[in-house]
């Protein structure tokens, strides 16, 4: 059995517990086991997450490392508020010295920022949350920053947007290096309806329309999420909030800027894009599923939103992979 090699999660001072869980999660698991060991590492032994809890432990940045270890930073609020600390300097020197060491370096979110700060970006293709993606521009004016994506691989680094883009990239990767096979029995256990490959806009269909404080319509999103291929009616639905279906009507397209009818249809084909990149089943099979008569019409609807059809979009989706 060959010895398992060393992923590094670099952890700093007000650390995002979701961008650290992403990796810890991936990489502890027993499928894993005889391939990863997982070290936690940091400037300082023991610090305080941003979510106020406290991490102990921590080993000491190494010196030396085996060739085929990985490296991700993770992401924290003192990537932005506090990049002038002691710790901060030293870890920034740390890496700048150390990053050739490690067969692959990875940002989660605001760990991209340390990346930059170190000067290790320069002609590099990467990205980070879209809150930051100025002050990523800004620190490496020689990047090419992506804002279309939520995650970037450009040789040795791979950058993410954050929180549960951290779970697609480390994903992402287990499936490279492991197999197809290990990445889908991490998902099951995670309960991970999908893996994104990455080329999503960060903002997605999803996230679009959320900004707004209506309860009744986040319940009425919530259940068309979470089954877009079910028949919804309007009835129904205007009966799971107790509206009558004028006044649903009416409110769903204050707070979203859409029609519910036109909601439900952008969902349905969110579920088609997915299916369509993800799986080999055929147009009648997708269709069914997400909750057309047929693939005509599923056709006809993708007409009204997308350009091209929904096989030309396979087809373009299995080239980047």
């Amino acid at each position: 059995m060959t010895q398992p090699h060393d992923l590094y999660l670099l952890v700093l001072p007000e650390v995002h517990l979701l961008d650290l869980a992403a990796p810890a999660q991936i990489f502890v698991h027993p499928a894993l086991a005889d391939h990863v060991r997982v070290r936690y590492i940091s400037p300082v032994p023991e610090l305080r997450a941003h979510q106020a809890l406290s991490i102990s432990g921590l080993e000491p940045l190494p010196d030396k490392v085996s060739p085929d270890a990985w490296l991700m930073l993770i992401g924290s609020n003192s990537q932005t508020t506090d990049p002038c600390t002691q710790s901060y300097r030293a870890t920034q020197q740390w890496l700048r010295e150390h990053s050739n060491d490690f067969a692959l370096v990875a940002g989660i979110c605001s760990g991209t920022l340390l990346a930059a700060r170190a000067g290790l970006l320069d002609g590099r293709r990467c990205t980070t949350h879209h809150d930051l993606t100025d002050t990523l521009r800004a620190l490496a004016p020689k990047a090419l920053v992506q804002v279309d994506c939520i995650f970037v691989e450009d040789g040795p680094f791979w950058t993410s947007a954050g929180i549960t883009t951290g779970l697609d990239m480390c994903l992402h990767l287990v499936a490279r290096h492991w197999g197809q096979a290990v990445a889908l029995d991490i998902m099951r256990e995670l309960v991970m309806y999908q893996r994104r490959s990455g080329h999503e806009a960060q903002l997605s269909f999803w996230l679009d329309h959320r900004n707004h404080m209506q309860s009744r319509v986040h319940h009425i999103q919530d259940l068309i999420m979470a089954a877009p291929g079910q028949g919804w009616s309007l009835k129904t639905l205007a009966e799971q909030v107790h509206l009558s279906e004028r006044h649903l009507r009416r409110i769903f397209q204050q707070a979203t800027g859409v029609t519910l009818q036109d909601y439900v249809q952008q969902a349905r084909l969110e579920l088609a894009r997915q299916l369509l990149e993800q799986t080999r089943l055929g147009m009648d099979d997708i269709a069914e599923r997400c909750g057309f008569q047929a693939e005509r019409s599923l056709r006809r609807t993708w007409a009204r939103w997308y350009s091209g059809t929904p096989s030309q979009f396979r087809r373009l989706s299995a080239a980047k992979t």
